[in-house]
């Protein structure tokens, strides 16, 4: 039974009072907790109604007294380089004139000295510059000019850093900019390609190589409170990297020359020569007629009339352009005629199919598949060894030899040169070309693919093919650059020849070397003789599709010396200057071709042997007049070498249209 208050002790009362006190204590303090959690929690929602609906109005209350702005520091393209330095593309410094409308109308004092100034040292209206100031005031940046030089903006430099003389000349500033220039306008147009502000490399190596000539652009953040206190961080700019390309500015510039020249005379649709040394697959020229300026691209003027211009819309404008701008060595196919006679003779000797023995008889025709086809000697070679059925250029003989190896063996070897695939050089746009697979070869593809006819090839695969059949049988890629280097002109990458495969052995190699060399120095390529060299060489002449329209493509391949290659040349001469209906023959690729090496064997350091020169005169009759300053001046060669003309040859080699397989 409990006790009550009456008979507890003194101590139990006063404990009993305190936990009483303690309970009262507890109970205010929760109730005043939740009352301030609730206040908190009403104090966060209005916070946030406050922030959802006027932040932006507090914020720019807060901007305005405050200044923050960022500046871009442009970073510098790469150059492009020939293989000893030249420089063939770089990027200059100009400067953008930027006008800050907030800073010039932050005071009334500045904006008068201001637009004064701006008047006087540009060509600028103030009634424009009234305007920029009324409809952009709270703008920080409007870029008034572009792409000026040291010398443009030299009298507003001095005024804005003559503060004394010209404390209220506020809000201007230049941005620093570059402007790509090409020093040689239109020097390998196709190949170098050009490069704009907005895209970057639009076409050639500008474009293969767009990421290692791009740099990284740098910024500058400045910000100052409303203390007038004042930090900077500054991000600097990353240049872009140079490439080395393999082109040899001399012999590219002694290309050109002689294609203007002959263009001059004879005007093509298209005229390329491609050089390249066949011990590594770098091209030391790429050149084509007709070119265009790469410091404005875009000009039609050079290929168009005025009137002919006015006529095109806006689509065929940008059609022409890429017509003009395609580089024919990389982008143009075409059937390579009798030049691909080599590769079939080579490919035979590959499967021992042929040797210096074999004989085969040509009389003027033959049927395969029900289609005639025929020889560019009508009446017939006769009987033929291989070497000379190769250096008189006997459609007879190759079809004989492409029976011999059949489809399956003839696709093997074509594929085998790159034939029907991308060579992977290092240009954008290259076409493939085509070639039948072996299993849709008839009798009679095989018959006229043995002679460069019904098969499309480009140049680039072409000449890597012929070098890896002069060079021992070694196939290298094709490329255009042999090093990168970093803004500072240390070495970033050195690109070394890329060796991809063995197309043929070395004794087919220097059996072929024998059979390009008596080609000229006997057969149906002597048009390309020079005095004193030895020169291994092929022709080919091939009609375009539709047959019915009689135009033609003519080539020609030289290279020197026989013994040990050091560089070989390719000449294509799209549609050549002919009478409407008549029959082309190589011979005004073989004329390009004997100017062109006339001065660019002694330009590349391939002299004259006297014991050649000796044998010429004996076998001719004539002496050849030299002079003892021939390695240093290359312009002589043209006065005493054009003097002595080779007997005429016919090097015709074409098959009739009416009797070709579609």
């Amino acid at each position: 039974m409990r006790k009550n208050n009456e008979t507890l002790s003194p101590e139990v009362k006063k404990r009993r009072k305190k936990k009483a006190m303690l309970r009262r204590i507890r109970k205010k303090s929760a109730i005043a907790f939740s009352v301030a959690f609730v206040a908190l929690l009403v104090l966060v929602v209005r916070i946030g109604m406050i922030n959802y609906t006027k932040g932006n109005e507090y914020s720019k209350i807060v901007l305005n007294h405050q200044s923050y702005t960022s500046r871009t520091i442009a970073s510098r393209r790469g150059d492009i380089l020939d293989r000893n330095g030249t420089v063939l593309a770089y990027s200059e410094r100009v400067y953008n004139l930027i006008l800050d409308p907030k800073v010039v109308l932050s005071d009334s004092d500045f904006k008068d000295p201001t637009l004064n100034a701006l008047t006087t040292y540009f060509d600028l209206k103030r009634s424009d510059l009234e305007e920029i100031l009324s409809t952009r005031s709270d703008s920080s940046y409007v870029r008034l000019l572009t792409q000026l030089s040291k010398d443009e903006i030299a009298g507003m430099k001095s005024v804005l850093a003559d503060t004394k003389n010209n404390p209220n000349v506020k809000g201007v500033w230049f941005e620093d900019s570059y402007l790509r220039q090409y020093p040689f306008g239109t020097f390998a147009a196709d190949t170098i390609g050009f490069a704009s502000a907005a895209n970057g490399g639009e076409i050639g190596l500008e474009k293969q190589y767009n990421n290692e000539l791009t740099g990284t652009d740098g910024v500058s953040y400045n910000y100052i409170d409303e203390n007038l206190d004042s930090e900077t961080t500054t991000q600097d700019a990353v240049d872009g990297k140079n490439i080395v390309t393999t082109i040899d500015y001399g012999l590219q510039s002694i290309i050109e020359r002689k294609i203007e020249e002959y263009n001059a005379k004879l005007p093509s649709k298209n005229t390329a020569v491609l050089a390249m040394d066949p011990n590594t697959g770098e091209i030391l020229a790429m050149a084509s007629y007709p070119q265009f300026d790469l410091n404005n691209p875009r000009d039609l003027s050079r290929e168009y009339t005025e009137e002919q211009l006015n006529a095109m819309t806006d689509e065929e404008k940008v059609t022409a352009m890429y017509e003009v701008w395609k580089n024919y060595a990389v982008s143009q196919v075409y059937e390579p005629g009798s030049t691909f006679k080599s590769i079939t003779v080579a490919s035979a000797l590959e499967e021992n199919l042929v040797n210096d023995n074999s004989t085969f008889f040509c009389a003027g025709s033959t049927s395969i598949g029900g289609y005639t086809i025929r020889c560019w000697d009508r009446d017939g070679h006769g009987e033929l060894k291989l070497g000379s059925a190769l250096g008189q250029s006997c459609n007879m003989a190759l079809v004989n030899i492409g029976q011999l190896l059949g489809a399956d063996k003839m696709r093997k070897h074509q594929n085998d040169f790159g034939f029907g695939s991308k060579t992977g050089i290092d240009l954008p746009g290259e076409e493939r070309g085509l070639v039948k697979d072996a299993l849709k070869m008839d009798i009679t593809d095989i018959a006229t693919n043995s002679f460069g006819q019904n098969i499309s090839v480009n140049m680039v695969q072409m000449a890597a093919a012929y070098s890896s059949l002069i060079n021992g049988g070694y196939y290298y890629k094709p490329h255009m650059v042999r090093a990168i280097q970093n803004a500072n002109g240390s070495i970033a990458q050195t690109i070394e020849p890329t060796l991809v495969r063995q197309t043929v052995t070395k004794e087919t190699s220097d059996k072929m070397r024998e059979y390009l060399y008596n080609a000229v120095e006997h057969e149906a390529v002597n048009a390309i003789q020079l005095p004193g060299y030895a020169i291994g060489g092929k022709t080919g002449t091939a009609q375009k599709i539709p047959r019915s329209e009689m135009k033609w493509v003519v080539s020609c391949f030289s290279f020197a010396p026989v013994d040990n290659p050091e560089v070989l040349f390719y000449v294509v001469i799209d549609e050549p200057d002919k009478t409407e209906g008549t029959t082309a023959t190589s011979i005004d690729a073989q004329d390009l071709l004997v100017e062109i090496m006339k001065e660019a064997f002694p330009y590349l350091g391939i002299y004259k042997d006297p014991e050649l020169i000796k044998q010429y005169e004996e076998q001719w009759g004539v002496q050849i007049l030299d002079t003892e300053d021939e390695k240093k001046a290359t312009e002589k060669q043209t006065v005493t070498e054009t003097s002595v003309e080779a007997p005429d040859s016919d090097t015709e080699d074409v098959t009739n249209a009416e009797n070709e397989a579609e």
